[in-house]
């Protein structure tokens, strides 16, 4: 039998093509460097009922930092699609069921005041104590929502030339529009972790042989995810911004 490329459509690989498409900004591969994370605060770490100060509070400037800053690796949610199988006549075929979600994980480099590691095991102790063996309201210990921002680099607004440094142009009798601009960043996806909790404190291991950094790794059970991408892609209805009481790092629309 002879194929036809015309009846199929098969598409043809052609390097000059492939080489053009991909210097698009949009279909440029992406990069697994360029993210960010914040966590809104469970009710338990808030001042309040269980703490007199707002040390835990996971929105309080210098946590919230230690929280993205070292936030080293992080393992995004995998999707699973569970699924029943029937045979009528011939041949079996599945069909879905219902769909779950992997744990996810983060590593954090841990800085001289310990002060991340604080954060978890506080947040655990409240939550199960050891001590009297009591577990708190589920409402009450859930982190309501864990963003993970995925960046891209350059393809966002271009950044403002100072006013000192304008004038310094000035001065040289150089024009402002030959001077190189360079772009911001692009927010391009968010992650959405509803409802998470830590279930694991990874243990940390010291040593007395060549210095290194201190790490700790974190697992969370979460109920939920939702992702979603830039509005010219995306057809998710994602609010124009965040909602709740607590502002995230990136409280922008998607462009």
């Amino acid at each position: 039998m002879e194929i036809s490329t015309r009846r199929v459509g098969a598409p043809r690989t052609r390097l000059s093509e492939f080489s053009s498409w991909f210097k698009g900004n949009d279909n440029h591969p992406s990069y697994a460097n360029r993210w960010s994370v914040q966590f809104t605060t469970p009710q338990i770490l808030r001042p309040g009922t269980y703490l007199p100060t707002n040390r835990y509070d996971l929105g309080e400037y210098t946590n919230k930092n230690l929280l993205n800053f070292y936030a080293d690796n992080v393992q995004l949610p995998s999707k699973q699609v569970t699924t029943g199988s029937i045979t009528t006549v011939g041949s079996t075929y599945n069909y879905a069921t219902s769909s779950t979600f992997s744990q996810i994980s983060m590593d954090f480099i841990v800085p001289r005041s310990q002060k991340t590691r604080m954060l978890f095991e506080r947040w655990i102790s409240i939550m199960s104590s050891d001590a009297n063996q009591h577990t708190d309201y589920y409402d009450n210990y859930v982190c309501p929502n864990i963003y993970i921002f995925k960046w891209e680099r350059g393809g966002g607004p271009e950044f403002e030339i100072p006013d000192s440094f304008r004038a310094i142009l000035e001065s040289l009798g150089i024009n402002e529009d030959d001077v190189t601009k360079f772009k911001d960043d692009q927010l391009v996806g968010i992650y959405d972790i509803r409802n998470a909790f830590p279930y694991n404190i990874g243990s940390s291991q010291l040593t007395n042989a060549q210095a290194s950094l201190q790490t700790l790794n974190v697992s969370f059970y979460y109920e939920r995810y939702r992702f979603y991408g830039a509005s010219n892609f995306d057809d998710s209805g994602y609010p124009r911004s965040f909602a709740g009481s607590e502002s995230v790092t990136a409280n922008v629309a998607f462009e």
